[in-house]
């Protein structure tokens, strides 16, 4: 036989029963909104690998989704298109991206790899100076850090790019070329410059004179930016960069180990290209700017673009305030 509550205590118990209805069906949902992964674009896995490396990918208060990229210029328009919130690029592509009017900007800046580009020529050239090569057949992956070291050299030396035989040719293409005696000349960057030397080529000259090819960009798309939740991820995100950066630079053999193993390069060429940098996360200043815009003039002049721009209308420095102060 039931039990028959007394009035007050079935008026108590309606209320706690309907709280305990709502606890129920408030813990059968989802507890909150889970917010969508923050989506990096990574060349050769190598961001993923650096950060992983260096303890930068723990403790995350958002995710983090990879996808994969061959080239910083397929990169950028991904970025523009939103397919992608982030990534990080060389300085060349950042220019057509913007002479092409995509929605990307960029937020990170690091220094200190010019001497990755060199202008090789094959074992066995005479060529003692840039302008040896006048009249010589010459590749280049057009619209390259690559390419605009031709130009800057090609300039220094006296000498226009109509008084050279400039074959736009990829760095894989090239490297067979070079390798069967088909160039004069090949403006590259690592690893192909420690593979090409290895085998008798020379270093004519790098890019050690040119502080602007030595410059990597850390680049959002706009609709990221302009999302608060995103905005923040991303500015977290490039200081973790920063911090992975500054590990890698003060640590070359360990980070040269996952490095190869990342890419599948020997780990000796790896040392070499390493040996060949200091790279670190610096503001985005004036100088920056300047050191950019010097390639954006140079590749207008040469009508690679279609015209000439103002490069700090791509410069976001909303995040300089959160770089380790001595990274």
């Amino acid at each position: 036989m039931p039990v028959k509550l007394p009035a007050a205590k079935r008026l108590l118990a309606l209320p706690l029963k309907a709280l305990l209805c709502s606890v129920a069906l408030l813990f059968s949902q989802a507890p909150f909104a889970v917010a969508e992964p923050l989506k990096v674009g990574d060349q050769s896995g190598l961001t993923q690998a650096l950060l992983h490396a260096a303890g930068e990918d723990q403790n995350l208060g958002y995710a983090l989704s990879w996808h994969p990229f061959l080239a910083g210029t397929t990169m950028l328009e991904a970025l523009s298109a939103g397919a992608i919130d982030a990534g990080v690029v060389g300085n060349a592509p950042p220019v057509f991206a913007q002479a092409g009017g995509f929605d990307v900007r960029i937020i990170g800046v690091a220094s200190g790899a010019q001497n990755y580009n060199a202008l090789l020529v094959p074992e066995g050239s005479a060529a003692k100076q840039v302008s040896d090569l006048k009249g010589q057949r010459i590749a280049v992956a057009k619209g390259s850090s690559g390419h605009y070291l031709l130009l800057a050299a090609l300039q220094q030396a006296g000498l226009t790019p109509r008084e050279v035989n400039i074959a736009y040719v990829s760095p894989v293409d090239a490297q067979n070329a070079f390798a069967s005696g088909k160039l004069d000349g090949w403006a590259v960057w690592y690893p192909f410059v420690g593979q090409a030397t290895s085998r008798g080529a020379r270093v004519l000259l790098d890019g050690s004179a040119w502080p602007e090819t030595g410059l990597n960009f850390t680049v959002a798309s706009l609709k990221a930016l302009d999302d608060p939740q995103r905005a923040a991820s991303l500015g977290d995100l490039l200081a973790r960069l920063a911090r992975a950066q500054a590990w890698a630079t003060a640590n070359p053999q360990a980070w040269a180990e996952v490095f190869a193993q990342t890419t599948r390069l020997p780990v000796a060429l790896v040392q070499e290209m390493l040996a060949k940098q200091a790279l670190r996360y610096v503001p985005i200043e004036p100088s920056v700017i300047a050191s950019q815009q010097h390639l954006a003039d140079l590749f207008a002049s040469e009508h690679l673009i279609p015209r000439p721009l103002k490069v700090e209308q791509i410069f976001d420095d909303r995040f300089n305030p959160l770089l380790p102060q001595n990274p």
